[in-house]
């Protein structure tokens, strides 16, 4: 749009939050597109083509891996940024509800200067050479979430979420710059970690596994 530094596509099915958003970003200086269904942001990225768009997962009416595949099908050059209580694959960067402002404004400054990234499917291995704290951080994101999706309903309510949620923690704060927060998180990763192998929900191999990635992922903050 004239006038801004870029176009940014909101999505959520809460009509309030995309106004809030939407409200905040015009005011720095972005234009905004809006839409509340994915059909409705597939339409959007055709017609209107933003550099950026935020992305939430707790759309109703689709699987929030299923959307991102859709929306590459129609889009492969926007960045996005998910919104979301759960980690998913494909995504430039990701802002947790309620919204960090500051965070979503980093973010968002991030994926304008990006661009879309690219995204490689399939198992990840543990690579500490050459890779970036932000890097490694996702890799141990994914990997805890791929470990969660295979527990039973009673453990990914307990220790899943959890996990899920320390990791979601290390990954956002790593991208923040914010290395006293990154430790903690990682620290209470490895605790709920064999909290999960000595109640069952994790096997031996498994736990091994995800300790590995936290490893690199303290080494590469300076810890050991």
């Amino acid at each position: 749009m004239p006038g801004t530094r870029g176009t940014v596509l909101v999505v959520d099915n809460e009509h309030a939050t995309v106004e809030l958003i939407a409200d905040f970003l015009a005011g720095k200086q972005l234009g905004v597109a809006r839409a509340h269904t994915l059909d409705e942001a597939l339409a959007e990225l055709e017609h209107v083509r933003p550099e950026c768009m935020l992305l939430s997962l707790g759309l109703a009416d689709v699987d929030g891996l299923d959307a991102l595949k859709r929306i590459r099908q129609v889009n492969v050059g926007v960045s996005i940024v998910v919104i979301a209580d759960p980690l998913a694959l494909g995504a430039f960067d990701y802002v947790l509800k309620p919204i960090d402002f500051d965070f979503l404004t980093r973010a968002v400054d991030k994926a304008l200067q990006a661009g879309a990234p690219v995204i490689e499917y399939g198992p990840t291995e543990p690579a500490e050479a050459a890779s970036s704290p932000q890097s490694l951080l996702y890799t141990l994101a994914l990997e805890i979430f791929r470990a969660t999706r295979a527990f039973t309903l009673e453990a990914r309510a307990s220790v899943g979420g959890a996990l899920e949620q320390a990791a979601l923690s290390a990954m956002q704060r790593g991208v923040g710059g914010e290395k006293a927060e990154v430790i903690r998180a990682l620290n209470q990763l490895r605790n709920m970690i064999n909290f999960a192998r000595d109640l069952g929900d994790l096997s031996g191999e498994a736990a091994e596994r995800l300790d590995e990635h936290v490893t690199h992922a303290r080494r590469s903050v300076g810890l050991s």
